[in-house]
């Protein structure tokens, strides 16, 4: 790197003065109300009951006393396992704040389960569902990961190594079950189900994105159970070979309203838990008749387990433990943390979620939480951690109780700008018609299970402007009113034996910078928590949010309903509403975690110094080194996250503004200091990169390279054209020129070298960061080019084995294609033609190149875009890469919105009908060009994340007849500095967000929120 880089260093060490290595904040002890996922007895009186937070309850008199016993770990805890009556496991996992890294745990005893202790260095990723033949031999389940991507394990040592097995099609396996004669049954959380024995596979129930099933059991005889959401209750005489469906001969037709969790099987004896947990449903003769015992209980049950004929148990969510010693007849709660929820909210997805009002409501103050995501993204890979997981880990953080996500509910990207109308008929489309209907009765159902008396939604904005969220308002407002009202639904309250409620309140949480009734300061101290709500809530949103953006200095609510009188209603969120600690809906009042509330703001304000520091970067991304010094003269005892977070975000705005090499030195210096951290993690990734991308080699080739400004456009143009830059003034300096090839594929060299040399080192700490698929095509790129073959090749190996139904997989195997120039490659693949004279760029193609190119067909997803199709055509000289698009206006888009303005560089085209191309010169699918252009030929672009990147290109539009078209060129040394010549070959991906109607793309995957996997191959002739 240059001189002016090495330079920085000085101050990168200074900052470190200001912080202090921490573990990452716990908020407290939720052990009580721990949700448990799983319970075993070994016989009547000894039994396990194992959940979130690490917990272990035991009973040795049948659940009369239950204590904790210690895990030694803070993790998720989801299955037990005995080989005999000593030797057992249990298997769980968390993942990960800031680095999103699943992490697999199990736990062994050697004296029944008086002791447990963690077999260390395993390297799993988190544990669904564990089994053992003996004593040796056992099974396990796990989220899939890129260094393990089938997600299935088997151990042959008790548990302490375990080794992968190979899966024909991995799906996000939940649950196993060992079949008398070997070989496993196996569930999976998109809806699949496979018989697996020695290596063969074969899948008995396919995926189904709007089914999530949850558990399969058999006995020792070969009786088996199947169960999942919307009363999916299966059975199968042939050991899940085939199925019969049992969910019409439930009781009271409760079908869908019934999401079933759990299932013990004894012979003919099925028994039945779920949400919710007001009842237990038992058949006698394998599902075809179905008996309900009322539990008094009515917060989900996850897991039931039967001791003999007459002893069972079932728990769930609050910590519940249930009991049975009449074989299921009756129930009786031997154990629970709580009854009902204090808080409800519903949002569409993470992302919405206002992290700091649950650091408030649920850490701090105790109140009991319950989160319902009703929706899901409409695509999603079954090879990445499930979307509800996240949630669900996020929620964890926070302090609430349990999350639950609503499957049938796909969910449109908010980029697409959708109104209700087409929301609403996406969601038909997965509940037969009858969305908004089965939303209310879901979110009556929701409110009736956990009786919260405040509940949070989303806004519903009067201008329109956020269709999903007024959908979500105006569906929890009508299902408030409903759940009060007994002749709503009274199939809940016959069939499910639940109740009318009332809720107290309704908020709504407001967009940023908009006053409301309530309104929380994020930096506000805790001193339950010795930390502000920001702070706490912090890891959870580094799950939620792709990036590491400092929290809201304030969320603001809006009162939607209130049923007190007006003088307690507006005044906070619970002021009427009296909850005592310790009772039903609130915890016990939690010991000050600090009672020094000077040296607590002291602390804050020094956090937020540092936050408000580095925020500045953004607005001054050229001054100096004035900002950075002043981090020095901060003091040296922030604790916790604070370090590394604002040595992330340093990072993310120093390459944001044009300085990629000093971002590297910060996320170099990250690593170095805060090793154990997960978001030195996320360095690791970004580095190596970084470091590896010919994009970037090709960016910072000197530090001359490096604007101070944006360039300006080019005098000498290809033709007559208006520039995408001639909006800047002519007094800012000019781009200097190019270095010299041979200089510059020497700096490459450099670049890729280091990106070797880092993951040699990297790997030896860090080999899941640097497994990761993204991590690994850039990596065996930068090998590759350094001359290390075998190891560039053993990394796209271990890609070609995700399976073939995944898009890193395609991608690997088309590497192998193209090493060897032998063959076909499995992505789709296009020409970019050699033209002899450039086209005239006037927005109309009417010349005689677009008429000789292959067009680049963009399809929407679902093929129902017939009356909107497009296309995009390429072709290139020495100079240039020339592109045009013709594009059919898109039924619900605005085309009367055309800005009277000059034309600016990276404008906002969010609200306008857009096409956005990915460039990625040397395809390691994870750092590329972006430039995108919309139907008024107004552009923004950006590479790998930096929007100062200003290319040279000329752009021009038409708009006629309902078709708008565009001719444009770019300077082909600004995209790669050796530029292409024939036989070589780019990735590409192609797609148009329509605002207000719909999304296309040139190859799949892809979604708006871009899969670079899923980029396609263009060979240029």
């Amino acid at each position: 790197m240059g001189n002016s880089y090495r330079q920085a260093s000085g101050w990168i060490a200074t900052i470190f003065l200001v912080f202090t290595a921490a573990p990452l904040c716990a908020a407290g002890n939720y052990s009580g109300d721990a949700t448990l996922h799983d319970v075993h007895f070994q016989n009547p009186q000894t039994g396990l009951a194992v959940g979130d937070h690490g917990v272990i309850w035991s009973t040795n008199d049948g659940g009369s006393h239950w204590t904790q016993t210690p895990s030694g770990v803070d993790v998720e805890l989801h299955a037990i396992a005995f080989a005999d009556a000593e030797k057992g496991w249990i298997v769980g996992g968390q993942i990960s704040p800031y680095s999103r890294i699943s992490r697999g745990v199990v736990l062994r005893t050697i004296d029944g389960g008086r002791n447990w202790r963690e077999i260390p260095n395993l390297g799993l990723p988190r544990l669904h569902d564990v089994a053992f033949v003996d004593a040796n031999h056992g099974y396990a389940v796990a989220d899939p990961s890129p260094t393990y991507p089938t997600g299935l394990f088997e151990t042959r040592d008790g548990g302490r190594s375990w080794r992968s097995l190979m899966v024909e099609k991995p799906h996000p396996w939940r649950s196993l079950a060992l079949l008398p004669n070997g070989g496993l049954l196996l569930t999976a959380a998109d809806g699949a189900t496979a018989w697996f024995d020695e290596g063969v596979y074969r899948e008995s129930i396919p995926a189904d994105a709007n089914r999530r099933t949850h558990q399969v059991a058999l006995d020792p005889q070969g009786a088996t159970a199947l169960v999942g959401d919307s009363g999916l209750v299966m059975s199968s005489g042939d050991r899940g070979i085939s199925w019969n469906l049992r969910t019409s001969e439930l009781p009271g037709g409760m079908g869908r309203q019934f999401d079933a969790r759990g299932v013990a099987v004894n012979g003919d004896r099925v028994t039945v838990v779920g949400s919710p947990g007001s009842i237990v449903l038992t058949s006698l003769d394998g599902g075809a008749h179905w008996l309900s015992a009322t539990t008094g209980h009515r917060a989900p049950l996850t897991a039931v387990t039967f001791a003999d004929n007459m002893h069972g148990w079932a728990v769930g969510a609050f910590g519940t433990i249930l009991a049975t010693t009449d074989g299921g007849a009756s129930w009786f709660a031997q154990r629970r943390g709580g009854e009902q929820a204090a808080v409800f909210a519903a949002y569409r997805n993470g992302k919405r979620l206002p992290c700091e009002a649950f650091s408030r409501l649920a850490a701090a103050d105790g109140y009991l939480t319950a989160v319902e995501i009703l929706g899901r993204p409409e695509t999603s890979s079954p090879l990445e951690l499930q979307y509800d997981d996240q949630i669900r880990a996020a929620c964890l953080q926070l302090g609430i109780c349990e999350t639950d996500c609503a499957a049938s509910f796909p969910l449109p990207s908010d980029k697409l700008g959708l109104d209700g109308r087409k929301i609403v008929e996406i969601w038909n489309k997965a509940n037969d018609g009858e969305a908004l209907k089965r939303a209310e009765e879901r979110m009556v159902r929701q409110l009736r299970i956990w009786r919260p008396q405040v509940v949070l939604t989303e806004y519903a904005d009067p201008r329109g402007t956020d269709a999903t969220g007024y959908l979500i308002n105006q569906i929890m407002l009508s299902a408030v009113e409903k759940a009060a009202d007994s002749n709503a639904y009274p199939e809940q309250l016959e069939s499910l034996r639940l109740t009318p409620w009332q809720v107290k309140k309704v908020f709504a949480a407001l967009p940023k910078g908009v006053d409301g009734t309530i309104t929380i300061a994020t930096a506000q101290i805790a001193p339950q928590l010795a930390m502000s709500f920001n702070e706490h809530a912090a890891a959870a949103r580094s799950l939620l949010h792709e990036d590491e953006t400092p929290a809201p200095a304030a969320i603001s609510f809006e009162l939607n309903r209130n049923s007190l009188p007006n003088e307690f209603g507006d005044r906070d969120f619970f002021s009427g509403i009296p909850l005592d600690s310790g009772g039903v809906s609130r915890r016990a009042e939690r010991p000050l975690a600090s009672s020094n509330l000077d040296e607590l703001r002291r602390l804050a304000q020094r956090r937020h110094n540092v936050q408000r520091i580095v925020s500045s970067a953004r607005l001054r991304p050229n001054g100096g080194a004035a900002w950075l010094a002043q981090l020095g003269d901060l003091t040296s005892d922030l604790p916790g996250d604070t370090g590394p977070q604002t040595l992330y975000q340093l990072a993310m705005h120093q390459n944001a503004s044009g300085h990629g090499p000093l971002a590297a030195e910060v996320m170099t210096t990250l690593i170095d200091r805060f090793p154990e951290h997960p978001l030195s993690e996320k360095a690791v990734a970004w580095l190596l990169v970084f470091y590896g991308s010919r994009e970037v080699a090709d960016r910072f080739a000197s530090d001359d390279a490096i604007p101070d400004a944006a360039p300006l456009a080019a005098e000498i143009r290809p033709t007559a054209v208006t520039p995408a830059a001639a909006f800047l003034p002519t007094n800012e300096p000019s781009r200097p020129g190019l270095l010299p090839n041979s200089q510059a594929v020497s700096i490459e060299r450099n670049f890729s070298r280091t990106a070797a040399k880092l993951a040699q080192e990297y790997n030896v700490k860090y080999p899941h960061v640097v497994a990761r698929p993204e991590v690994a095509f850039t990596v065996s790129r930068a090998l590759s080019s350094e001359g290390s073959g075998r190891s560039s090749e053993n990394l796209l190996h271990r890609l070609v084995g995700r399976g073939e139904n995944d898009p890193w997989s395609t991608c690997a195997q088309s590497e192998f294609v193209l090493g060897r120039n032998a063959g076909i490659p499995p992505k789709t693949i296009a020409m970019c033609l050699q033209v002899a004279a450039p086209p005239k760029l006037d927005g109309r193609l009417d010349d005689a190149t677009w008429q000789g190119c292959e067009p680049f067909e963009l399809v929407s997803p679902n093929r129902g875009d017939g009356s909107w199709p497009a296309a995009v055509f390429f072709a290139y000289d020495r100079e240039y890469l020339y592109f045009a698009i013709r594009a059919k206006h898109a039924p619900g888009a605005n085309y009367t919105n055309k800005p009277n303005s000059a034309r600016e560089r990276d404008a906002d085209l969010s609200k306008r009908d857009h096409v956005e191309m990915f460039f990625d010169v040397d395809r390691d699918y994870a750092s590329f060009h972006k430039m995108s252009v919309d139907w008024c030929g107004w552009t923004h672009e950006s590479s790998f994340g930096d929007p100062t990147w200003n290319p040279q290109w000329y752009v021009q539009a038409d708009d006629a007849a309902g078709v708008w078209t565009v001719e444009g060129a770019i300077l082909l040394t600004d995209l790669a500095k050796t530029p292409p010549t024939s036989g070589d070959t780019w990735s590409v991906g192609l797609q148009r967000i329509a605002t207000g109607c719909g999304f296309q793309s040139w190859t799949i995957p892809a979604q708006p929120d871009v899969q670079p996997a899923g980029f396609g191959l263009l060979r240029f002739q």
